[in-house]
């Protein structure tokens, strides 16, 4: 396979530093107790291509979007009935906050891909 990881780094393909926020979750006495990890990453980060609105869930198709690709490990949150769960990762650029609905592990060929739609709050 060939290894694409170099591209991720490339300004002229859109490299750039982000800011992941990951919120996490303890369940206790029947209720959640929040905390977050503010965690740095870099990659290329590209408008939402009109070919790729296909693989958005379909609530999130109306709304702006972005494609991540870089070698951090996003996440869409995890629940599996435990004491702990999270929920899917939120990207800080460009001075907006952007929930990530979509991720696909390419790491055979050293990236992740991610779509995130914008948050209005």
């Amino acid at each position: 396979m060939i290894d694409l990881s170099a591209a991720l780094t490339d300004p002229e393909m859109g490299f750039t530093a982000f800011t992941v926020q990951r919120y996490l979750y303890r369940r206790q006495n029947g209720q959640s107790i929040p905390s977050v990890q503010v965690l740095q990453a870099s990659g290329c980060v590209h408008p939402g291509a009109p070919e790729m609105l296909q693989l958005l869930p379909e609530e999130d198709r109306h709304e702006e979007y972005i494609e991540v690709y870089t070698e951090f490990p996003l996440s869409l949150g995890e629940d599996d009935g435990g004491v702990t769960y999270s929920t899917p990762d939120r990207i800080l650029w460009n001075g907006s906050a952007w929930r990530v609905v979509k991720v696909r592990d390419w790491s055979g060929f050293g990236y992740v891909q991610a779509l995130a739609v914008r948050m209005h709050e």
